[in-house]
């Protein structure tokens, strides 16, 4: 009995979560990654949900692949991978309780500091998506899901709705690559792990079509507000549970 409520609420809690990445582009693996946790343990959680993200991420690029900026995919991109490498064997060998910490408030931060007068002003270049991805590699390798870190300069920068989603979930999706990699090298993709990260990505890649449903519904003045919002919860998030 206590299996099957595990595996509902799994099922249940990826179904939501993938359905609200769909929808704003990040904010999944918030909801997702304490209950594989909880149910299999952080060395399974992370492989798990790499692969379940990777097809949930190719789905939602599809879906958006018209507002794609492959420059900003480009420089995002050269920055990350070489730090996904570096963040997935600090995964693999410390503990990162006080490291998420760290990040969730950094986040707040970063997203106080732009919604402030003093910091209305500020440009996000082209160029500055290089040092933004390497930063957002290195939490990928060892947290799982840096997204919302990330967010707020491809907000400012200026992407919105579908761009932002496409973009986005493309670069994420490229400088995770190395993970897989490192993961199946050290013994922790396992066939169980496999079987569940296609599994919960079959749900990821429903649900990322539920989640554009929902965009459409969205004027596109009132999304920069609602991510605003979800950057704000998981920045609390990330700093009330290292």
């Amino acid at each position: 009995m206590e299996e099957l409520l595990r595996i509902g609420a799994v099922v249940i809690v990826s179904t939501v979560g993938f359905t609200i990445a769909g929808a704003a582009g990040f904010g999944g693996g918030i909801i997702v990654v304490p209950v594989l946790v909880w149910v299999f343990g952080v060395k399974e959680a992370i492989p798990i949900f790499t692969i379940s993200q990777m097809l949930s991420m190719a789905t939602r690029v599809w879906l958006h692949r018209g507002g794609l900026d492959w420059t900003v995919v480009r420089n995002f991109t050269f920055g990350g991978l070489p730090l996904c490498i570096l963040g997935s064997f600090v995964f693999i060998s410390i503990n990162t309780d006080v490291l998420v910490r760290i990040i969730g408030g950094m986040m707040l931060l970063i997203l106080i500091y732009t919604r402030l007068p003093i910091g209305r002003g500020f440009n996000m270049r082209l160029w500055g998506f290089i040092p933004v991805g390497a930063v957002t590699g290195f939490m990928s390798g060892f947290m799982g899901f840096p997204g919302p870190f990330a967010v707020v300069f491809f907000l400012v920068y200026g992407l919105t709705a579908s761009s932002f989603i496409g973009t986005f979930s493309l670069g994420m999706a490229l400088i995770q690559l190395p993970k897989l990699i490192i993961f199946g090298t050290n013994g922790l993709l396992t066939p169980q792990v496999w079987l569940l990260g296609i599994g919960l990505g079959l749900i990821g890649t429903g649900s990322a079509y539920m989640g554009r449903f929902i965009l459409r519904r969205v004027p596109e003045k009132v999304f920069p507000w609602i991510i605003t919002g979800m950057l704000l919860i998981s920045g609390i998030i990330l700093l009330v549970r290292g």
